[in-house]
């Protein structure tokens, strides 16, 4: 048998001659009968072939699809009697069998690929493979090769998260004006006045700024940075105001870039800024935070307008909230601050802001200042799927976010029953973690709506098929109001409603009671409740008065008025809404809409304003067609009167939830000269715990060098610098761990020593850190230094396959199936090279050894190529001798 033909061809085109080179014989590894024979291979030969042999007649990937969601384990150890099954390596065998499952991971993915694929039995190809995908990695976690390194992730040099961001102390205005240093920004121009509160070592120092000082001198950012500067250093304090320019590149060929202008105020960890209003110088303001579609996703948009008392539709900014591609995010609830910055909750199912979700989907808080930038991004942190239906804020920052869990939610708090479960989630106005409540009935239930009182303390109010809280069950779907003092614990929870199907629709707190707002078989219902005690005040409010039989929303304000929208006994569309007086339960006025249902209600100040949907017809002219826009609505109205105040549109979309929020004192000249209102924040808080989704109890482990798994766990206010100490501990000598910092983004690098492996493994279940540290699962492990090729030494590292196997799947739809076909396609690809690298079956082991021979020939020259080869066949032919298949 010539096998080595090509290679003598080889070595000839470099100048070699035949005579110089050694064949292997190879003859008796063929049978003579099999080596002449034609047709189709015996079932003997396919058992001694690999599993992607083209000749091993494989199954289609129907049916493995078909295989697979039968078969209780995905993972099958025996071979049977088909390809493979005659091998006797024990290498090749481990890596036949996670062939064999990736490949009906593939299959399932397919099958999910197809068109008119149904939605059940697009469910349970996604639960097939969830499950599959899980036993497979456990699998390959377990697998060990003799001689070779398996991993189910990737390779690394070292491991390096994507990085975090750290604040910084300056911040930047958004561009003011296009030109040069001499350009005048408009908004710099007019009645520009604002109050500058500088504090330090706890003693507030106030600068009345106003721009009419400066007289006939410019107002371009260079005089008004020296002029305000001035104040600063003559009051002997060290920030300062500064002009940056910027340049924008041409967006088309030859064309002018754009040189920006705009302000940087830089301050240091001793002084603390503040910016407040003018006395005369506030007008209310407007936001709206709803969705928008992007490339075919869902994603988000918050919008401001100001200029609500006068005819001008002044949009102040537009911001966009933006998930990574492929995924969604939706704003659900948002609520104004006291200094007028805006706080958003938003489903999230990709990274937002830097932040993860550590499941299929998490809650995002985010704040936005009043000129639309995003001082802070937090994650709920939930390592189950969770979404966020209210939001609320009280007079001292603390932050309220309440929804519902699909799962435990952390390894700390949690507690669950079956289905849904509620959770409520306070946090401080810089978005740190206050306290965490997930609790479960025995069936299902969640929080949609939340309030905060004026200590901190948090009042939820939601459903439950179940005994709850320790609260007795009264049948059907129950309506819960749950109170918590501010360190968490629960104060009282009471149930309400019937013996039938009730549902919560809205809560409020005024003259120390909680109003709850619901809806019976019988018709909407309102009571109180002392926020103390949980105990009933007053008899039960059937809203006759109001003539409203079902309540859809409630909102209210800071002087003792509610407000509800809902719909009456004659109408089927929630169009109505009611102002009340809560103390005496008088109505205030009743109005109703041009026709479309409420879908967001706010109040502040001496205002409420609604969201409606409105319907714009626009008739056939000549060869135009008629065309029909259909946008958000918002009108405000006096608080007491119900007397129209405004009304404005807005971008956000009319088939996804929309929130509107009122801020009744917004500084006209901060707003016009893009200065944030209130305290300067730089979210600067150094703890994991606040800048991500990572929780108190969150882990990941560290393996070195192939031996016991060492966990990590987060601690509550965790750095990345004590964290690089922690693995530093465990390291030991066997590598380094340290935190880098640049330019506001910290990171954690963890790099082994020469001649050793580091691997990071994330933890099963609710706790994972590796996702919010940017790190993934996988094996760091020095490149060797290079060497001359066709040489090897006895201290070259052992081969590594790595697999770089999906964690997880997602075929929801046909695009992310076909993605995910074809990443189980790249992990059969990177296994076949893998086996080429390290199996011992001869013809495997001679292509090797005819590799090295080309690299020898290339790097060291004739002479030299020849005597490798000819070292390599020698001990290739002693090899078989010794095996017995050659005398």
């Amino acid at each position: 048998m010539a096998i080595n033909a090509n290679v003598i061809s080889l070595l000839n085109s470099g100048g070699f001659s035949n005579s110089s080179v050694q064949s292997i014989d190879l003859s008796a590894l063929t049978n003579t009968a099999t080596a002449t024979r034609t047709g189709p291979p015996t079932q003997r030969e396919i058992a001694r072939m690999a599993p992607w042999d083209s000749r091993a007649k494989p199954a289609t990937l129907s049916q493995l699809a078909t295989e697979a969601l039968r078969a209780s384990r995905l993972v099958n150890t025996s071979l049977g009697s088909g390809a493979g099954s005659a091998v006797t390596d024990p290498n090749d065998k481990s890596l036949f069998v996670i062939h064999n499952g990736v490949q009906k991971l593939q299959a399932l993915a397919d099958a999910a690929a197809k068109d008119g694929v149904s939605a059940e039995t697009r469910k349970r190809l996604q639960d097939r493979l969830t499950k599959g995908i899980e036993e497979l990695n456990d699998h390959i976690n377990a697998t060990k090769l003799d001689g070779a390194y398996l991993i189910g992730g990737r390779r690394l040099a070292r491991h390096e998260g994507e990085g975090i961001p750290k604040g910084l102390l300056q911040y930047d205005t958004k561009p003011l004006v296009n030109g040069d240093l001499t350009a005048i920004p408009q908004g710099f121009l007019g009645d520009r006045r604002f109050t500058l509160k500088v504090t330090k070592a706890g003693v507030t120092t106030n600068f009345d700024i106003n721009l009419s000082e400066m007289g006939t001198t410019d107002r371009n950012l260079g005089n008004v940075t020296n002029f305000i500067n001035s104040k600063l250093e003559t009051a002997g304090f060290e920030s300062r105001f500064s002009r940056v320019e910027t340049t924008v590149p041409a967006t088309t060929k030859g064309g002018t870039a754009t040189v920006q202008q705009r302000l940087r105020i830089t301050t240091n960890s001793l002084e603390t800024l503040s910016f407040e209003a003018a006395v005369g110088d506030t007008k209310p303001a407007l936001y709206v935070a709803g969705g928008k579609t992007v490339d075919s996703a869902t994603q988000s948009v918050v919008s401001k307008m100001t200029g609500l008392e006068g005819t001008d539709e002044l949009a102040s900014f537009t911001s966009d909230i933006s998930a990574v591609k492929g995924s969604t995010v939706g704003a659900r609830a948002s609520v104004v601050g006291s200094d007028g910055s805006l706080y958003v909750i938003a489903d999230a199912t990709g990274k937002v802001n830097g932040q993860t979700p550590k499941d299929k989907s998490d809650v995002v808080l985010m704040k936005y200042d009043t000129t639309g930038q995003i001082v802070w991004t937090r994650a709920l942190g939930s390592a189950a799927p969770a979404q966020g239906f209210s939001l609320a804020i009280g007079a001292d920052g603390t932050l309220a976010v309440a929804g519902s869990v699909s799962g435990r939610a952390d390894t700390a708090t949690s507690t669950t029953g079956n289905g849904l479960d509620s959770f409520v989630a306070a946090f401080d106005s810089e978005g740190r973690d206050k306290w965490y409540h997930q609790q479960g009935a025995t069936g299902s239930d969640n929080a949609t709506h939340v309030q905060v009182g004026a200590d901190g303390s948090v009042f939820v109010m939601g459903t439950t098929t179940n005994s709850y809280g320790g609260a007795a069950a009264l049948g059907g779907k129950d309506v819960y109001l749950q109170a918590f003092d501010t360190a968490g614990s629960v104060r009282f929870t009471q149930t309400l409603g019937t013996t039938g199907d009730d549902t919560p629709a809205g809560l409020a707190l005024a003259n120390g009671q909680a109003v709850a707002v619901w809806n019976e078989s019988g018709g909407a219902r309102m009571r109180k409740f002392d926020t103390v005690t949980g105990t009933a005040s007053g008899a039960t409010n059937n809203l006759a008065a109001s003539t409203l039989s079902s309540v859809t929303m409630v909102t209210s304000d800071s002087a003792g008025r509610i407000f509800l929208a809902g719909r009456t006994a004659t109408s089927s569309t929630a169009n109505e809404l009611v102002g009340m007086e809560i103390s005496s339960e008088t109505v205030l006025f009743q109005t109703q809409t041009s026709g479309e249902a409420i879908r967001a209600l706010t109040a502040a100040g001496d205002q409420v304003a609604y969201a409606t949907e409105a319907v714009t017809v626009t008739p056939a002219n000549g060869s135009t067609p008629a065309s029909t826009t259909r946008e958000s609505s918002i009108v405000g109205l006096d608080a007491d009167t119900g007397v129209q105040a405004f009304s404005r549109t807005a971008p956000q979309l009319v088939d996804a939830p929309i929130s509107i929020a009122l801020a009744p004192t917004v500084s006209q000249s901060l707003d016009s000269m893009g200065i944030p209102q209130g305290t300067l924040s730089f979210g600067i808080s150094d703890a994991l715990t606040d800048r991500t989704g990572l929780r108190s109890g969150d882990q990941f482990s560290v393996i070195v060098n192939g031996g016991s798994e060492k966990k990590i766990t987060i601690a509550q206010g965790e750095t990345m610098r004590t964290l690089a100490a922690k693995l530093n501990r465990v390291l030991m000598r066997d590598g380094t761990a340290e935190a880098r910092s640049l330019k506001g983004i910290e990171s954690l690098v963890i790099t082994p020593k020469a001649g050793d492996r580091i691997e990071l493994k994330a933890t099963d279940g609710v706790a994972d850190a590796l996702t919010q540290l940017g790190l993934e699962p996988g094996v760091a492990i020095p490149r060797p230094a290079p060497k001359k090729p066709g040489t090897k030494s006895v201290s070259d590292p052992p081969p590594i396959i790595a697999l770089e196997m999906p964690l997880e799947g997602d075929v929801s739809d046909k695009a992310k199936a076909k993605a995910l076909a074809d990443s189980f396609d790249g992990v059969l690809r990177r296994l076949r090279i893998g086996y080429r690298e390290i199996s011992s079956d001869p013809t495997q082991v001679e292509l090797r050894k005819q590799n090295a021979a080309k690299a020898a020939q290339k790097s060291g020259g004739n002479t030299a190529g020849v005597a490798y080869y000819n070292r390599q066949a020698a001990l290739g032919q002693d090899a078989l001798r010794r095996l017995g298949v050659v005398a």
